[in-house]
């Protein structure tokens, strides 16, 4: 029923968006802002996704109208069994990449309303062609391009769903939760996502559909409270697309939080103008530019090089190391994107008098712009000294619970002091920028 309505929510956004375009740069970065869907999606939507997913789990996958649709088909549709390439993950590395890349940095669809509801049609008829195609949730599971991320996030939340005894999975006779047969039911149907709530160690891939717990006829699955972060203190394997997908974000973090500086988002864009300056890139590509040397080609050698030094200490393999410094750092990158979020989230009050009287935004936008004075900033003023602490909290926090994990890691010491050293770098870069920012 969540879903039923979380479509309607999904089909007005689109539809509030629609036709609301503009080729003006400066215009669209108000325009994002006073078109009520583009609020709602890019200022509440997409932050309350990242702040579930820290401290809950995959939570939104369990409400989203993806998952409602792709089931749907799936049911009528030829039921192929997804091949090697689909079961690696790169389709979801791939395809976020390309968002970041060339949806964001260079169509600008989180500035522009009418390129956002192209994308969010894009991701509609993708949830149901590849319902159609194949088999099961496989939408969910092998292709919906933030998998990766609220996987990984996930690896930190409070909640778990786990048996509550495991000598009742083993007598159990109908393995309702993976039964076949129960596949497309509508409701307590088996796991679609490929998992065995009995055999799960980690909260990385479970959807937290709750379908598995209504299927069991003993009653034995349950969501359980943990500590924060459990899942980085166990012996995780990564994926190379997980791995290379987290390269990618964490470079996006960093661009995230320190252009809220200007001072800092100066430093962080020398290199990246000074190539499109030699190079003579066209204005209309400069973001794309600047997104893959920030969000792909520095964090890839910043890793490298780090991996490099402990794989020559420790004797692991390329994947090993690679895991170990993601892990390393997962804590203080959920942390700045937790950052970020609030910081999006607040921003935006201002404009909600605006998009509330004016849902499509354009004449709003045209009155910000021509006096710039008028949008109120009262309460931003009220709540900058809150900012100010959470920013401070979550870099040192985050850069905390990071060492911990560390100290836990099995390896020798060497390697753990490279590791030390890596999040000391990225971690302190936040930190820096941060109280030079706010105080």
């Amino acid at each position: 029923m969540v879903q039923i309505l979380t479509l309607f929510v999904f089909v007005a956004l689109i539809l509030g968006s629609i036709n609301v375009s503009t080729q003006d740069a400066q215009f669209a970065k108000i325009l994002r802002n006073t078109n009520l869907s583009s609020l709602l999606v890019w200022s509440y939507w997409w932050p309350i996704i990242i702040v579930t997913a820290i401290f809950f789990g995959r939570f939104w996958c369990s409400i989203c109208p993806m998952e409602l649709i792709t089931s749907f088909f799936s049911k009528i549709g030829f039921k192929r069994k997804p091949g090697r390439f689909l079961k690696s993950g790169w389709l979801i590395t791939i395809l976020y990449g390309f968002i970041l890349l060339v949806g964001i940095h260079t169509f600008s669809i989180h500035r522009v309303p009418q390129y956002m509801a192209i994308y969010l049609l894009l991701l509609f008829l993708g949830a149901v062609l590849v319902g159609l195609y194949w088999e099961k949730r496989t939408f969910c599971t092998y292709v919906c391009p933030v998998g990766h991320l609220l996987g990984l996030y996930s690896l930190l939340s409070f909640k778990k769903l786990r048996v509550k005894n495991q000598e009742v999975c083993k007598s159990c006779q109908t393995k309702d939760c993976i039964a076949p047969a129960n596949h497309y039911k509508n409701i307590g149907r088996s796991c679609t996502s490929e998992l065995y709530p009995k055999t799960l160690q980690n909260n990385k891939d479970c959807i937290l559909c709750g379908h598995c717990f209504k299927s069991c006829t003993h009653q034995n699955i349950v969501i359980k409270n943990r500590p924060l972060g459990a899942d980085l203190f166990k012996d995780i394997s990564l994926s190379w697309a997980e791995i290379s997908f987290f390269v990618m974000l964490s470079g996006f973090v960093v661009y995230e939080v320190l252009s809220e500086w200007k001072m800092s988002k100066t430093m962080l864009m020398v290199l990246p103008k000074a190539i499109n300056k030699q190079l003579l890139i066209p204005t209309e590509y400069t973001g794309t530019i600047k997104a893959i040397l920030l969000f792909v080609v520095l964090p890839a050698l910043f890793y490298f090089v780090f991996a490099g030094l402990k794989k020559y200490t420790s004797k692991r393999s390329w994947k090993q190391v690679f895991t170990q410094l993601v892990l390393s750092i997962l804590p203080i990158t959920a942390s700045m994107h937790l950052l970020k979020a609030f910081l999006k989230t607040t921003s935006r009050l201002p404009y909600w008098s605006y998009a509330l009287n004016d849902y499509k935004g354009v004449e709003s936008a045209y009155a910000i712009m021509a006096d710039p004075a008028s949008l109120p900033r009262d309460i931003l003023e009220l709540i900058y000294p809150i900012i100010s602490v959470l920013a401070l909290f979550l870099s040192v926090s985050g850069m905390a619970l990071s060492f911990y994990v560390i100290s836990k890691q099995k390896s020798p010491i060497s390697s753990r002091i490279i590791s030390y050293s890596f999040a000391l770098f990225y971690g302190g870069l936040f930190l820096v920028c941060l109280y030079a920012w706010r105080y």
